[in-house]
C-alpha cells in the first residue's frame, strides 16, 4: 500500500493544523497546495504557520519562491509534487498534501484534466520568452479594453469564455493566437476531442504514483465561517499586517522605480491583504498628515474581510462543481469524508477525532465508513453538492448594469438577481430616480443584447434594464 492524504477546505477552516496532528500522529512529512504560501516570507498576509505551530513536521513548497516570481503553473506543481510524495515514501513516511488552491491538488490528482489545458495558456508551455511577444505585438502592453476588443477579432469564441474584468486570461488567449497563428478554441477543442477518445477506448487514468488515496474536505457553514473570517483578519491587523502590506508596497515601488514592468494580475500581488490597503498605503506615502487616512485604513479592513469571505466561498463552490464532479468520474467519490469544523469549540471532536480515527483505519485497511455517515453536515452538503456537480453549467454572457457586473452562466446570473444585494442596489436607484418606481426585480427583467452597439448579437446575452417591461 502506497498511501497519501490530501486536505482540501476553503481558508479559516483550519486545514493545516489538521495537517500537523495527522503528520504528528502518523509519521508524515507535509507537502504545501496554497500559492500565496509558497512566497517567501509574508507571513501574516499568506497565513503561514509559524515554526512552533508547525512543530517539527517537514512542510515542503512552504515559503520557498521569491516575491518577483510568478505563481506555479498546475504542471510544474504537478511535477514538484510527484517527485516529494516518492521521496517521502522513501523514507518511510506519510505524504500529506494540504492547501486552499484546489486548481493545484485536482491538476495532480485527476490526470490530464487541467493539464492539457494549462500546457497551451502558460507562457512556459507555448512561448520562451513573453516580453519578446509582446514587444512584437505591442497591443498586448495596450489597455484591457483594446486587448479584449482585439480578442474578439481573432478568436471570438474565447473573448465570450472569459469575463471581462480578468486581463490576464484575456491576455494570455490573445498571445496564444500570436505565438501560434491558431486560435485558442480550436486548440482547446482539439484537446477535447482527444480526452474524449481516449475514454471511448477505455484507456487507463495513469495514477499509479498517488497510490491508495483518502481525500478530506474541512467544511463550515457560511455564517459561522464568514464571522471567524472577520475576526481573523481583525487578528492579523493587531500582528502586523499592515506592516507586511507596506513592505510588500515599498518592494513594488522599488522595482516600478527601477523602470521594470511588473505584472500585478498575478503572483503575490493578488494577495488578499494587499491590493485592499494599497490606497492607504498610497496616501500614507504621498500625504502622511491626510485627515483621510484613518478612513483608507478601515476601509482596507472592511475590503479584506469581504475579499477573504468571497475567496472561502469561490472555494467552496469549485470543490462543489469542479473537484466532486471529478471525483465521481474518477470513482473516488467513497474516499472524500467531510469534517464539519462549523463550531471551533467542537473541533477537536468533530474534525481532529473523527478525522485520526478515519485516517487510522485508511492506514490499516481496515474498512471505512460511508462518509455520510460522518455527520449530519456531511450528510447533507455531500448529497447536495453531488447532486449540484450533476448539473451542467448553462453558458451565457449577461450584464447586471445596476451593479456593473457580467456573468458567464445562467445558474450565476440567477443567484445575482434573486441576491439580496442586488436587489439593495435596484432600490438605491429607485431612490435616486433611476428607475420607474413600479419597478419590480427579479421579474421584470429585460432581455437585451449588450454588443448591440459593436455589431454582435447572442441570445445568451441579456442585461437589467432601466426601462420596464
Amino acid at each position: 500500500m502506497k498511501p497519501l492524504i490530501i486536505i482540501y477546505g476553503s481558508t479559516g477552516t483550519g486545514k493545516s493544523d489538521f495537517a500537523v496532528e495527522l503528520a504528528t500522529r502518523f509519521n508524515g512529512e507535509i507537502i504545501n497546495a496554497d500559492a500565496m504560501q509558497m512566497y517567501k516570507g509574508l507571513p501574516i498576509i499568506t497565513n503561514k504557520l509559524t515554526a512552533k505551530e508547525q512543530r517539527g513536521i517537514p512542510h515542503h513548497i512552504l515559503g520557498s519562491i521569491e516575491l518577483d516570481e510568478d505563481p506555479w503553473v498546475v504542471t510544474r506543481f504537478k511535477r514538484e509534487a510527484t517527485r516529494l510524495i516518492s521521496e517521502i515514501r522513501a523514507r518511510e513516511k506519510l505524504p500529506i498534501l494540504v492547501g486552499g488552491t484546489s486548481y493545484y491538488l485536482d491538476g495532480l490528482l485527476f490526470d490530464n484534466k487541467l493539464v492539457e489545458k494549462e500546457e497551451q495558456e502558460s507562457p512556459e508551455g507555448w512561448v520562451s520568452n513573453r516580453d519578446q511577444l509582446s514587444d512584437k505585438y505591442p497591443i498586448l502592453k495596450g489597455p484591457p479594453d483594446a486587448i479584449l476588443k482585439k480578442l474578439r477579432e481573432v478568436d471570438p469564441v474565447m473573448a465570450d469564455r472569459w469575463h471581462p474584468n480578468d486581463t490576464r486570461k484575456i491576455r494570455t488567449s490573445l498571445e496564444i493566437y500570436f505565438a501560434t497563428g491558431r486560435r485558442a478554441s480550436d486548440i482547446y477543442a482539439e484537446q477535447r476531442s482527444r480526452r474524449e477518445s481516449k475514454v471511448a477506448n477505455q484507456d487507463p487514468t495513469p495514477r499509479q504514483n498517488l497510490g491508495e488515496i483518502l481525500l478530506f474536505w474541512l467544511y463550515a457553514r457560511r455564517e459561522a465561517l464568514d464571522e471567524r473570517l472577520d475576526k481573523r483578519v481583525d487578528k492579523m491587523v493587531q500582528n502586523g499586517l499592515l506592516d507586511e502590506t507596506k513592505e510588500v508596497y515599498d518592494y513594488l515601488q522599488r522595482r516600478l522605480a527601477s523602470g521594470e514592468t511588473v505584472d500585478r494580475s498575478k503572483g503575490i500581488w493578488q494577495s488578499i491583504g494587499f491590493r485592499q490597503f494599497e490606497p492607504y498605503l498610497q496616501a500614507l506615502k504621498e500625504t502622511p498628515e491626510s485627515s483621510e487616512l484613518r478612513k483608507l485604513k478601515q476601509a482596507g479592513i472592511e475590503d479584506t474581510k469581504t475579499a477573504t469571505r468571497q475567496y472561502a466561498k469561490y472555494q467552496v463552490r469549485w470543490m462543489t462543481y469542479k473537484t466532486i464532479s471529478s471525483l465521481r468520474e474518477e470513482k473516488l467519490l467513497d474516499r472524500l469524508y467531510l469534517l464539519d469544523s462549523t463550531d471551533i469549540h467542537r473541533w477537536n471532536e468533530e474534525v481532529l477525532a473523527k478525522g485520526v480515527e478515519l485516517a487510522r483505519r485508511f492506514l490499516n485497511d481496515e474498512q471505512l465508513p460511508l462518509a455520510v455517515d460522518i455527520s449530519e453536515t456531511a450528510r447533507d452538503v455531500l448529497t447536495d453538492s453531488v447532486q449540484k456537480s450533476n448539473q451542467q453549467a448553462t453558458p451565457c454572457r449577461k450584464t447586471c448594469d445596476f451593479c456593473n457586473k457580467v456573468f458567464l452562466t445562467e445558474e450565476l446570473w440567477q443567484t445575482h438577481i434573486h441576491s439580496r444585494k442586488h436587489h439593495k442596489v435596484v432600490r438605491a436607484a429607485k431612490k435616486r430616480s433611476l428607475v420607474p418606481a413600479h419597478y419590480a426585480p427579479p421579474r421584470a427583467l429585460v432581455a437585451v443584447d449588450t454588443h448591440m452597439s459593436e455589431g454582435h448579437s447572442s441570445g445568451n446575452e441579456s442585461s437589467t434594464s432601466l426601462n420596464p417591461p
